[in-house]
């Protein structure tokens, strides 16, 4: 079954785009840390906290049941300025109770950002060196949980363009050249729909398990 983001940019054509593999080429996201690279991580993950419907859920076939879902706190969503809504959407999206999601991409550039934060741990000492001395099985899970759970995003969107190698001068064997063509997301069109569904938390706010809220007996 399609996920919500999938339905939403179903009309929206793929960019063809040819990646850039080279050891060489600089990017906004490459080390050491500044605070520029930083910033791009960040901006990559701009829109992570957003509000879904129940409807949405369903789609996306959420396995648990949603008696035991975080909602935002409807002062919260309150307080955001008025979100735009595509003239298409279901009356789903009319539902009052928004639920907390983040879009699977965007935890993965987290998970990508947090391997990145560990190669250059000493750069990340109020945050990557203090857990990894406070809490260090923690860490460690949440460091292999990251590496699986990209492991698992590449083996199920197994990327099939074909990279060939090249003689390269002063090179002794064949050299991959990683600069093949892509079909990709637009990825313009995904932030429009993130951003339609973010919510900044304000600031200060502390979470508080509504009374009476169905929980897990399990940490998913």
């Amino acid at each position: 079954m399609p996920s919500p983001i999938d339905v939403a940019l179903s009309n929206v054509p793929p960019v063809k785009t040819r990646f850039n593999g080279s050891l060489w080429h600089r990017t906004p996201f490459k080390g050491p840390p500044t605070p520029q690279v930083e910033a791009a991580w960040q901006n990559a993950m701009a829109y992570g906290m957003i509000a879904v419907s129940a409807a949405d859920l369903h789609r996306a076939e959420r396995f648990e049941d949603l008696a035991t879902a975080a909602q935002f706190p409807p002062w919260v969503l309150d307080l955001q300025s008025p979100r735009g809504q595509e003239e298409d959407d279901s009356k789903a999206e009319e539902e009052k109770d928004k639920y907390i999601a983040v879009a699977m991409g965007t935890h993965q550039l987290h998970c990508l950002h947090f391997i990145w934060q560990d190669h250059y741990a000493t750069y990340f000492p109020n945050t990557t060196l203090r857990k990894q001395k406070e809490v260090p099985e923690l860490y460690e899970l949440h460091y292999e949980h990251c590496i699986d759970l990209i492991r698992q995003t590449i083996m199920c969107d197994f990327d099939t363009a074909i990279l060939s190698y090249d003689w390269v001068a002063d090179h002794h064997v064949p050299t991959p050249n990683t600069n093949v063509m892509h079909k990709c997301i637009d990825w313009d069109a995904l932030q429009a729909w993130l951003k339609k569904r973010a919510v900044p938390m304000p600031e200060g706010f502390v979470w508080e398990k509504p009374q009476g809220q169905k929980s897990l007996h399990f940490n998913p």
